[in-house]
C-alpha cells in the first residue's frame, strides 16, 4: 500500500469515527450537555455534515468496487506472434511452494501473488521451517531456488520475491555452547590421532650388522 492511499484510507476512516461518535452519543444519551453545547455551534454542525458525506461517498465507492472489480488472475509473462502466454497467479504460487518444499527447509504457509496485468510479477513467500535454521546461510539458497524456479514460469515479468520466516516447528537454540563444543572437539581429536603402537616389552635391542668382505 502506498503512503497516499494509506493517507487517504486513514482520513476517511477518520471521518467515519467521528460521524459515528457524533450520532451515536446523543443517541445513547451520553454527555447531553457537552452534546447540546456543541449543536449550538455551527462550526460542529458543518464539522459533521462533512464527516457524513465524506463516510457515505467512501462507503459507495467500496460497494461499487465490490460488485464491478474484477481481479484478473492471470500475467501476461510473454507476447508471441498471434497470441499471449499467460500464467494463473495460483500457478506461481504452487511453484513457490514446490520449491521451498523441495528444499526440505519447511513449508510454504503463505504465498502471495500480485500483478497487473503486464506489470511485474511480486512474489511473497511465507516459510514455516521444520526447525530452526541459520537464516543468514539458508535463506540465500532459498531466495536463488525461487528466482531460479519462478524465473523459468514468468520470464522476464519476474519482479521481487521477499521471503518471511515464520516460527519453526521445532524450536532450538542455534548457539552451541562453549564446554560442548570443547567436548566436540577434542573427540574429535581423539578419533583423528591415532594411538602410537606399544614399545615392545621384551626389553632386546636390535643392532643392524653388516660385514664388509674384503678382496
Amino acid at each position: 500500500m502506498g503512503g497516499f492511499r494509506r493517507f487517504v484510507l486513514f482520513v476517511f476512516s477518520l471521518a467515519g469515527i467521528a460521524c459515528l461518535l457524533a450520532l451515536a452519543l446523543p443517541w445513547f444519551g451520553l454527555f447531553p450537555d457537552e452534546i447540546a453545547l456543541l449543536e449550538e455551534q455551527g462550526a460542529y454542525i458543518v464539522a459533521v455534515e462533512v464527516c457524513l458525506a465524506m463516510t457515505a461517498a467512501w462507503l459507495v465507492f467500496e460497494l461499487g468496487r465490490s460488485l464491478f472489480s474484477r481481479r484478473d488472475n492471470a500475467v501476461t509473462v510473454m507476447d508471441i506472434d498471434g497470441g499471449t502466454i499467460t500464467v494463473t497467479r495460483s500457478a506461481v504460487a504452487s511453484q513457490a511452494s514446490h520449491i521451498v518444499e523441495a528444499l526440505g527447509l519447511g513449508v510454504a504457509k503463505d504465498v502471495d501473488v500480485s500483478a497487473s496485468k503486464r506489470g511485474p510479477v511480486h512474489v511473497v513467500v511465507k516459510v514455516t521451517p521444520y526447525e530452526s535454521i541459520d537464516v543468514t546461510s539458508e535463506a540465500p539458497v532459498l531466495h536463488e531456488a525461487l528466482v531460479t524456479g519462478l524465473t523459468a514460469m514468468c520470464g522476464e515479468r519476474l519482479g521481487a520475491i521477499d521471503v518471511e520466516f515464520l516460527e519453526p516447528q521445532q524450536a532450538s537454540s542455534l548457539v552451541v555452547p562453549a564446554d560442548e563444543a570443547e567436548g566436540e572437539q577434542d573427540g574429535a581429536s581423539a578419533v583423528e590421532t591415532p594411538e602410537a603402537p606399544a614399545p615392545d616389552d621384551t626389553g632386546d635391542i636390535t643392532i643392524r650388522m653388516t660385514s664388509e668382505r674384503g678382496e
